[in-house]
């Protein structure tokens, strides 16, 4: 990951839901997803499509308001390639987990 670098987005509200078919949480960060009031609408109706399975939906019953969270990922600048996002409250600790998850 030598030519990526850590992107860090400050702090925002994070909301989350499990999805029906395969449980895998999904997640709506106001800093991070571009369509993010959709994305938060659509989970609390049940209606966002599951990204991992691509046929199950949101369980509106599992909807919940997370703390505001920093969110963050490795990013390599002028180019698309980048890591799943991560989120935590603390900056710093969210950074350490970014370095440990990508053994830098």
């Amino acid at each position: 990951m030598a030519f990526m670098e850590i992107e860090v987005l400050r702090k925002g509200a994070l909301y989350s839901a499990d999805c029906a078919r395969c449980g895998v949480t999904l997640f709506s960060h106001e800093w991070a997803d571009y369509d993010h009031n959709e994305r938060r609408d659509a989970m609390e109706n049940g209606t966002l499509r599951c990204d991992d399975c691509c046929t199950g939906t949101a369980d509106a019953s599992t909807f919940a308001k997370l703390r505001n969270q920093y969110a963050g990922r490795y990013s390599a600048p002028g180019y698309l390639d980048c890591t799943p996002w991560e989120y935590d409250t603390n900056v710093r600790r969210l950074e350490r987990t970014l370095r440990e998850l990508y053994a830098e």
